[in-house]
């Protein structure tokens, strides 16, 4: 069964309203806080709490169902509840909607257990913000293609819970190496050796790594930073109105990754203490990393992907902060439009230099 969040009111659908962090109803215009709604829909619709631990008590069943769907195929099939509609999901999505009746479709099943986030960032820009960012993000090509900033595309915009693991990481630093300093003199150069040796501990707390192969990293670490001021615990009445994914790389498998950009990050620290000399050089490095372990956590994030003379582009935006990323595509016609005109100029600038040189316009 594919859930929905329903109204205390007028048991119509809600959606959660970016900006204002609240569940709102578009029927009878409800608006209710995250953490307020629990203790209403207790009050008003008793029924729903039944129905609800009576499904909780069928998650194993169901999850064991889906399990084996899922080795016999990438997509698996969900009943709407609120029109009874077939909802036909590949296995890594946990919030979609109903492509008959438009309801959102919470598939909570799918992000319990190990996949049950900790934190979640609700999203604070929604659409009409996420396409305002997009069109202005598709000004600054002046080779993009027209089709390309068309509202068919604007329409692609997607709100999509990333899975991220966000890693603590602690590095205890052990390095010795030697460095030099150069003084230049009208006459002379002093050149003075230097052994250092550097001990200590450095760590980074929340360092993000999305755990979706799907997602391209390089997008996703051009949206960043996130502000974490603003992670909650995870409560899946964020979800209403966006796409939401769970994770496909486990942090055990992203760990020599971190690890990694751990070390990248030590190596920065001791470049920034050695920045005195002119130069260095590490000779021992018996430096270790510890205290590495992540945390998930569902971040927002907009995203469209196109598709242009068969070449795949895409535009992310972080659904928190309103940072945008991506690469789009040349068009072939405007690039040569536009070196077509720049000649046409060189052409007349040049015919008007050289007329002023040879005392008139060269014929």
């Amino acid at each position: 069964m594919a859930d929905t969040i329903k109204c205390p009111n007028c048991a119509a659908n809600l959606i959660f309203e970016p900006g204002v962090s609240k569940l709102t109803c578009s029927f009878c215009g409800g608006s209710f806080n995250v953490d307020e709604l629990k203790d209403l829909i207790e009050e008003s619709n008793p029924e729903q709490v039944v129905k609800e631990q009576s499904e909780k008590v069928e998650m194993e069943h169901l999850e064991a169902i889906e399990g084996a769907a899922e080795n016999a195929s990438d997509n698996v099939e969900f009943v709407c509840n609120s029109c009874g509609g077939k909802i036909l999901s590949d296995s890594s999505t946990a919030a979609s909607f109903c492509p008959f009746c438009g309801s959102p479709a919470l598939i909570t099943q799918r992000l319990t257990q190990e996949f049950e986030p900790q934190y979640i960032i609700p999203f604070k820009y929604g659409r009409e913000q996420a396409e305002e960012a997009f069109l202005k993000w598709c000004k600054g090509g002046k080779y993009t293609p027209v089709k390309f900033v068309s509202k068919e595309n604007v329409a692609k915009l997607t709100g999509l819970y990333v899975p991220f693991w966000l890693y603590q990481m602690k590095s205890v630093i052990d390095v010795e190496g030697t460095a030099q300093t150069v003084k230049m003199h009208s006459n002379y150069t002093i050149i003075t050796d230097y052994a250092y040796k550097v001990t200590g501990e450095a760590s980074w707390k929340k360092v993000p790594f999305d755990g979706e192969t799907r997602i391209d990293d390089a997008l996703m670490e051009a949206i960043e930073p996130y502000d974490y001021r603003g992670l909650v615990r995870y409560d899946s009445k964020y979800l209403p109105g966006f796409f939401a994914d769970r994770y496909d790389q486990s942090e055990e498998k992203l760990k020599e990754r971190a690890a990694s950009t751990c070390k990248k990050y030590t190596e920065a620290e001791i470049n920034k203490l050695c920045s005195k000399y002119n130069s260095h050089t590490v000779k021992t490095d018996k430096t270790r990393v510890s205290n590495l372990h992540g945390e998930y956590a569902l971040l927002p994030v907009w995203f469209m992907h196109y598709k242009y003379l068969g070449k795949s582009y895409y535009f992310a935006m972080n659904g928190q902060t309103g940072e945008v990323a991506g690469k789009a595509p040349v068009s072939r016609v405007k690039r040569l439009m536009f070196f077509s005109v720049a000649l046409a100029v060189i052409s007349v600038v040049f015919r008007f230099i050289a007329g002023l040189i040879m005392g008139g316009f060269v014929g």
